[in-house]
This record gives structure tokens, C-alpha cells and sequence, in this order.
């Protein structure tokens, strides 16, 4: 009887190491895939980049309301075009920073549309049927407030719940710049 009969395993000869190894260099390199075409981003880059400086320049609602929607249709021709995971994921995140701004731009509109009223008081915006899902997202505290002649409770959040939302895209712009930076 041989000694391996004993049912002890025998040990690999040097070939199959070599094709075990061999393979599995084979996998990892087939699973990395094709690289991020950042090319196909250079719009949208210069887009958000633009919205953050028109924000900062103090553009008018309509102005921003206008380049919001061209990033959107820019964002949803690109959804199409992507190939990779990491090219799908870029372009999740610039969706992201579309709906951030997009909140931004429903707080702005009520600020501006119930500021002639007179009954929101200075400083505060009202939160309407719009604005509440945006209240619960940002968990802001909105204040109750009753109006008189009515007897009717509404609520308001404090006017700088945009700069807070302003703030949340510079911060998804910069995810955005670290995904550009570091993927494929």
C-alpha cells in the first residue's frame, strides 16, 4: 500500500499551482473592468460647478430655476450613456445633487411667493404642502403659528433652512469631486 492510499490528501505538483494561480490573477483582472469615460462628465462637471457659482453670485430664482433644468436634462440624456458601475454611481450622484438643489429651489419659491402676504413673518418661510417632505428630509423644526382670523395653525421654518440645503450640495459637489478624482 502507498502511503498516500491512506487517504491523506497528495500534495499538488508544481503545474497545477501555477494554473490555480494563475487564474485567479485571470478573475481579478477581468473583474476590474472597463475605466470611468470622465469625459462623458465634463458638461455636468462644469454644470454643478456653475450652479454653485451662480448661487454664490446671487442669481435671481429665475435665472437658477433655468440652469436647474438644464442640468436635469443633461443628467437624464447621460442616464443612457453610462456603462460601468462607477460611471453609474457618478451619475447617481450628480441625481443627488440635482434633488438637493431642486429642494433648495421649492424653499426659494415659497419664500418668495408668500413673502407679500404678510402673514409669514419676516425672516421665516411658510411650509406648505411643497415644503413639508423637505422639512421632514432636512429635520428641520418647524414653528406653529396660528392665523387669527381664521383660527388656522400653519408652520414655518427660518429662511436660512436654504443655506443649509445650499451647504448640502457644496458638500455632494465635493463627493462628486472625490468619485472624479479616485475612480477608474
Amino acid at each position: 500500500m502507498s502511503r498516500f492510499a491512506s487517504g491523506f490528501p497528495k500534495p499538488l505538483k508544481t503545474g497545477w499551482s501555477a494554473f490555480v494561480l494563475s487564474l485567479a490573477l485571470f478573475a481579478a483582472a477581468c473583474s476590474s473592468g472597463p475605466e470611468t469615460d470622465k469625459g462623458k462628465f465634463r458638461a455636468l462637471s462644469a454644470e454643478a460647478e456653475a450652479l454653485k457659482a451662480s448661487l454664490s453670485a446671487g442669481a435671481t430664482y429665475q435665472q437658477f430655476s433655468g440652469d436647474l433644468k438644464k442640468f436635469s436634462a443633461d443628467i437624464a440624456l447621460l442616464r443612457g450613456k453610462v456603462v460601468t458601475r462607477d460611471e453609474k454611481d457618478l451619475l447617481d450622484a450628480y441625481a443627488d445633487l440635482l434633488a438637493i438643489y431642486k429642494d433648495g429651489l421649492v424653499l426659494w419659491r415659497y419664500k418668495l411667493e408668500f413673502a407679500p402676504f404678510g402673514f409669514v413673518p419676516k425672516g421665516s418661510i411658510y411650509v406648505g404642502q411643497d415644503v413639508d417632505p423637505i422639512v421632514v428630509k432636512y429635520r428641520f423644526v418647524p414653528e406653529s403659528h396660528m392665523y387669527q382670523p381664521t383660527k388656522q395653525y400653519w408652520k414655518s421654518i427660518p429662511d436660512d433652512s436654504i443655506q443649509i440645503i445650499w451647504s448640502n450640495a457644496d458638500s455632494q459637489l465635493k463627493i462628486i469631486e472625490n468619485m472624479m478624482r479616485y475612480q477608474g
